[in-house]
């Protein structure tokens, strides 16, 4: 017997088994057409007393192929896209020592509660013992998993050549990953730092994932300028980040945790111009924390300023057809103002009618 490997679709197939098919086809195939597993540098044929008995197998040496099997050729649809991380045994070990010595007290526990019964309130005491028992079993379950955890890591080389490299059926290499969906919610700028939510946003959007798969939705339940503004600001400052973080593959991907870090910046990179983007993106990090910062105060000049004006025409007009005639000044809602010289439809900050938290016109923006 033979064994051949198709060099296009790795499948292998025995030397009488080819002949019969192309000579049922009517083609006259030499056997030296199809390159034999003893021709190729990295395979080897498991007919041998170390491979598969009937030696219809094949194994990549690279791929870890010997006597246990573990390197059969798989194709890329085949290959797992994540691997398992074990626990280390020092974390491990203490906590299903100190599961077993939680089990061994609550036995000890529902022993002595079984046994010392209250014939008064026998009723009473059964209940309470059942309930007990559920608990007990209740947290039995939810420790099972924990006993062997299993955490996983996504391979990705893999994803790349599965679902980003040029193949037939997907010849201009165009990402075939699915498509991704993140939701920030925020409840209160003046209790949620605003620089903390834009960097959540920031890190989303710098994500190693294909840009036209990837959206990030803020949801804002206060209807808040403050928070609209600051997302002005993230689309702006996301157009410098976000190709500085994927051309120097920057980890971690929010600027604040980036900038923070303890360790040497300019280990382990290779372009000559990383100290200049770095050094200019660190400027620009720097102003767009001063303008987050300043938003506040600059709402809430603008809004007065325009509030002033509004009250200054609503007592032109009124001496416009009153005179001095001393009347009640007309009041003017302290509205908040948008940087174009509209009212903010959301929440404003002295509240009013149909602007309050509770109660406000719904908002959607398309920022990027």
């Amino acid at each position: 017997w033979a064994i051949y490997v198709c060099p296009r679709c790795m499948q292998t197939c025995k030397s009488q088994e080819l002949e019969k098919t192309m000579t049922n086809a009517g083609v006259v195939l030499p056997q030296s057409s199809m390159p034999s597993l003893q021709s190729a540098p990295n395979m080897k044929a498991n007919g041998s007393p170390n491979g598969d008995p009937d030696g219809s197998a094949v194994w990549l040496k690279e791929h870890g192929g010997g006597d246990d099997g573990n390197g059969l050729i798989r194709s890329k649809q085949d290959r797992p896209l994540s691997r398992k991380i074990s626990v280390p045994a020092a974390i491990l070990a203490p906590y299903r020592l100190l599961i077993f010595f939680r089990i061994v007290v609550l036995g000890m526990y529902l022993a002595w509660r079984i046994k010392d019964k209250n014939e008064d309130a026998i009723w009473l005491w059964g209940m309470s013992v059942i309930c007990e028992i559920w608990f007990t079993f209740s947290w039995l379950l939810e420790q099972l998993p924990k006993l062997s955890p299993v955490k996983r890591t996504a391979e990705l080389a893999v994803l790349i050549d599965k679902f980003e490299t040029v193949s037939p059926q997907n010849p201009l290499g165009k990402s075939d990953l699915p498509g991704i969906d993140v939701f920030v919610t925020t409840a209160d700028p003046d209790k949620e730092p605003l620089l903390v939510m834009a960097n959540t946003v920031l890190s989303v959007l710098a994500a190693d994932y294909p840009a036209e798969k990837l959206a990030c939705y803020l949801s804002d339940d206060a209807g808040s300028l403050l928070t609209f503004e600051t997302m002005a600001e993230v689309a702006s400052f996301a157009t410098v980040w976000v190709p500085f973080c994927r051309k120097h593959d920057i980890e971690p991907r929010g600027p604040e945790s980036y900038f923070s870090l303890k360790k040497d910046p300019y280990r382990n990179k290779m372009r000559t111009d990383f100290v200049k983007d770095r050094r200019r993106m660190k400027r620009e990090y720097d102003e767009f924390k001063v303008r987050i910062n300043a938003l506040f105060d600059m709402v809430r000049w603008r809004s007065d300023a325009y509030n002033a004006c509004e009250e200054s025409r609503a007592l032109r007009r009124h001496r416009e057809l009153h005179g001095d005639e001393p009347i009640e000044r007309p009041k003017v809602p302290k509205a908040t103002w948008m940087a174009d010289g509209s009212h903010w439809p959301g929440t404003w900050m002295n509240s009013s009618p149909q602007h309050t938290y509770s109660n406000h016109a719904a908002i959607v923006q398309v920022m990027i």
